[in-house]
């Protein structure tokens, strides 16, 4: 039976008295590729403030590889193993693809700003497994011959790919990904979904929040669907997309 890496039992939270999520119960299975999907404002996007640390739940709990992690901050989930890459491409204009990979890796680092000043033992020897490891994640995501390139000059589907480096240089075992094939064409996006299927062959788990419906029933192990703030209904692509509150709540009738 498949483990589960992620669950959020009945988690609820309110924006000055608006329920974004409500009671919201799910979880997520180890190595596979699930999907969040609903209409705007179902709250999807909370959901995943919610995992990630950025706000906290008011009622409810969310475990992590069966931790709770409800008032972790950001940071501290980041270096548990879980990673968020936004709709929103969000990039630092003056790095190379090369340096955003090795910039990632920061929450794996134990040498201090003392130790890089100094230049000790421990500090070259991180600098060394950081500078390796950076050269196979941007292999793994097919970026290795753009690594001295400025990564904001790079296409749109090619930045996609350097959000998904840093997830891996973060050395995620959970990612999530907002919207990841948002304003691809048919050929960027499938390329996305290869890349995305990829990934569970080296133990890593994808959450992913998706509007677009071929990516969804294409890749998902599983699907869970919101609508206003809650899951009404849970399976896989085929039981989704004939399941009657489905279709009127979101796929249309």
């Amino acid at each position: 039976m498949q483990s589960n890496i992620l669950t959020l039992s009945e988690v609820s939270f309110s924006y000055n008295g608006v329920k974004a999520v409500s009671n919201l119960s799910m979880n997520v299975k180890k190595d596979r590729i699930t999907s969040l999907i609903g209409p705007n404002g179902a709250g999807k996007t909370t959901a995943f403030k919610l995992i990630c640390g950025e706000i906290h739940p008011q009622e409810g709990n969310i475990f992590y590889k069966e931790e709770k992690i409800n008032k972790f901050s950001p940071h501290r989930i980041a270096a548990m193993g879980i990673a968020w890459t936004f709709q929103n491409i969000r990039l630092f204009p003056s790095l190379t693809v090369r340096e955003h990979v090795n910039l990632s890796q920061y929450t794996r680092y134990n040498s201090s700003l003392l130790d890089s000043i100094i230049g000790t033992t421990l500090f070259k020897q991180e600098r060394m497994i950081s500078a390796r490891r950076t050269e196979e994640i941007m292999k793994r995501v097919k970026l290795e011959e753009y690594a001295d390139e400025p990564a904001v000059n790079l296409p749109y589907g090619l930045q996609r790919r350097v959000e998904f480096a840093r997830a891996l240089g973060v050395g995620a075992t959970l990612i999530l990904l907002d919207e990841p094939t948002a304003g691809m064409n048919i050929q960027e996006s499938n390329d996305i979904m290869e890349l995305i299927t990829s990934l569970t062959n080296i133990d890593i788990t994808i959450f992913l929040v998706e509007h677009d419906m071929r990516v969804v029933m294409n890749i998902s192990s599983e699907v869970w669907v919101m609508n206003e703030g809650t899951i009404i209904s849970s399976g896989t692509p085929e039981e989704i997309r004939r399941d009657p509150l489905v279709i009127k709540a979101y796929l249309g009738e």
